[in-house]
């Protein structure tokens, strides 16, 4: 079966790379062929002059080689697409439309193609699934697309959510019933391909999210007084003042986490991938407090207590002198992956 499939990608962001890869890595082993829908959301916006000179300058640099090696190396992809009237005009051809996973349905983060992603685009034939779709937020946040989305949602097969909050979202503005699944970088167990070989470190990992000096002088505070080696998995290069140059490179972020001895972060997949490698960790609070994906995962799996909303809380609590029963967290784990493979494997029967 062909499944063409559109999530968010190109982004240089860890999070949206590990799922697109995941997605398509799982949909191959279960053996069709997959097209990641080549339309980037950077085509929403208008680059500046000085925006344009960024990304040039950037092109030339190892960043670029990095992240186009490993898209060029993992993801197929369909024509190129740059706006809305060329995928309506000459939609992909395939079986099936998937949407999913990451904040696709987050219209704050999608902006103008915010209906793209429900998948508003080609035959009314051709079956529409959705696989761990994220809203992002508890709450439904674009009233003015509710009629629209609620809509474009009846022409779907199969929904599945990554969040409680999503399914509720779905059941309660929208009337669609819907399966609660895993990112799809919970369905496999390790990534081996990715990080070769494995030689632990006396190391802290710490993630930002964004440019985030608090969590960084935390962090550094926290290594010094654990006596591990502080590494930043965001660790970035600069040139002509926030050009970037080169930053770390996505099969290196995973390697880190997996050889760390802490982790302490903000992030939902830097969370994710503490979990699949057994790693202590802390997650804190981000600063608008819209830790949802967090906080619904963390439930999930009996880990709510990883969660703190202020340094202070952390410290108190020192996770990292607690242990966490993987056993028994990994045992959740697999019985939730066993779910989502066969959400998906009933959906493209």
């Amino acid at each position: 079966m062909k499944i063409e499939l559109l999530t968010i990608w190109h982004e240089m962001n860890y999070g949206a790379e590990l799922q697109a890869y995941a997605t398509v890595k799982m949909l191959q082993q279960l053996g069709h062929q997959v097209e990641m829908i080549n339309i980037q959301l950077a085509d929403c916006h208008v680059s500046n002059v000085r925006g344009k000179l960024a990304n040039m300058v950037s092109f030339f640099g190892p960043v670029s080689k990095k992240y186009n090696s490993f898209w060029n190396k993992h993801i197929p992809v369909t024509r190129r697409y740059h706006t809305i009237d060329e995928i309506q005009s000459m939609p992909p051809k395939g079986d099936v439309y998937m949407v999913g996973s990451d904040q696709v349905w987050n219209p704050e983060l999608t902006g103008d193609f915010a209906k793209l992603f429900f998948l508003d685009f080609g035959d009314n034939n051709v079956r529409r699934i959705s696989y761990a779709s994220s809203f992002g937020t508890s709450e439904w946040m674009a009233p003015e697309l509710t009629e629209d989305v609620r809509s474009l949602l009846q022409r779907f097969d199969h929904i599945s959510c990554r969040e409680l909050s999503g399914v509720r979202i779905l059941k309660e503005t929208f009337e669609k019933e819907s399966t609660l699944v895993l990112d799809p970088t919970l369905l496999f167990k390790n990534y081996r391909e990715l990080t070769g070989s494995l030689n632990q470190q006396k190391s802290l990992v710490f993630y930002p999210l964004y440019d985030d000096p608090e969590l960084g002088e935390y962090a550094s505070v926290l290594a010094e007084r654990l006596h591990l080696k502080l590494v930043n998995n965001k660790k970035t290069t600069t040139v002509l003042g926030k050009i970037t140059w080169d930053r770390v490179g996505i099969e290196e972020w995973v390697k880190n986490i997996a050889e760390s001895q802490f982790v302490l972060t903000r992030s939902f997949h830097g969370l994710v991938f503490s979990l699949l490698y057994k790693k202590p960790f802390a997650i804190i609070a981000n600063r608008n407090n819209r830790g949802t994906r967090v906080l619904n995962l963390l439930e999930q799996l009996g880990l709510s207590d990883r969660y703190y909303r202020s340094f202070e809380d952390c410290d108190n609590a020192q996770p990292w002198n607690k242990v966490i029963d993987y056993d028994a967290v990994h045992a959740k784990i697999e019985l939730l992956r066993t779910k989502s493979i066969d959400y998906l494997k009933n959906a493209l029967k």
